[in-house]
């Protein structure tokens, strides 16, 4: 019965803590109420109380400043991070579910890019990452990748996309990465060609070719990551 109460006590904390959140009392960057001004609202213990916030603090969800308090995360997208590569040790998801469901969200990221006019600032950025591939070392091939797909989601206005895609890319860039340092020179020139093709068919609001290049992209990467 005691570990029953004491369950139901730090869940009623987290639950109390949700409940700010969704009503807009919490946002990023917050100051969450003291120990002690929850342990009152809610008629439990303080221990309870640190137990929650230990929960919360795990999940990436809490950030602890000593001296100050604890206080909503700036970086959400790290507890999903966290949650991804501990699917991955564990074995309930796969590379495979990872590199699919990338994918899937790609397509749905340029979905949304091809509705929408680029600015020329943007236009510009692709345009100098695009010239980098094509004269930069070999090795800066990575790097060059990385801030294709970062700059395509960040695109979107999306916080959304921009928290899940960005986790899932933190969990890929490792495998990836090491994929792209080995790759020969005509595998780095058929991933410069679907680049600038996913990005000229955004431009040319042509969906049909932008899934093309991304499928053509993905095919490659997963073969080379075999």
């Amino acid at each position: 019965m005691e570990n029953k109460s004491a369950s139901s006590e730090y869940e009623k904390a987290i639950d109390y803590i949700y409940t700010l959140m969704q009503e807009g009392h919490l946002k990023v960057g917050s100051k969450l109420p003291t120990e002690r001004a929850i342990a009152e609202r809610l008629g439990i213990g303080r221990n309870s109380i640190r137990e929650a916030l230990c929960i919360l603090h795990g999940m990436g969800l809490v950030e602890r400043v000593q001296g100050s308090g604890n206080y909503v995360s700036k970086n959400i997208g790290s507890s999903i991070k966290q949650i991804l590569t501990v699917t991955l040790a564990l074995g309930t998801i796969t590379r495979q579910d990872v590199c699919s469901f990338r994918r899937i969200m790609e397509k749905s990221v340029c979905m949304l890019l091809v509705d929408k006019d680029l600015s020329v600032q943007q236009v510009k950025h692709f345009e100098e990452i695009f010239y980098k591939m094509k004269n930069s070392v070999e090795d800066a091939m990575p790097e060059l990748d990385k801030a294709f797909h970062d700059s395509l989601i960040l695109a979107t206005d999306n916080t959304l996309f921009i928290t899940i895609m960005e986790a899932i890319t933190e969990v890929y860039r490792e495998w990836i990465d090491a994929a792209l340092k080995k790759a020969d020179v005509g595998q780095k020139h058929k991933l410069v060609e679907y680049h600038t093709g996913i990005f000229q068919s955004i431009m040319n609001k042509n969906t049909d070719e932008m899934l093309y290049f991304i499928d053509k992209h993905y095919d490659l990467t997963e073969e080379m990551l075999r």
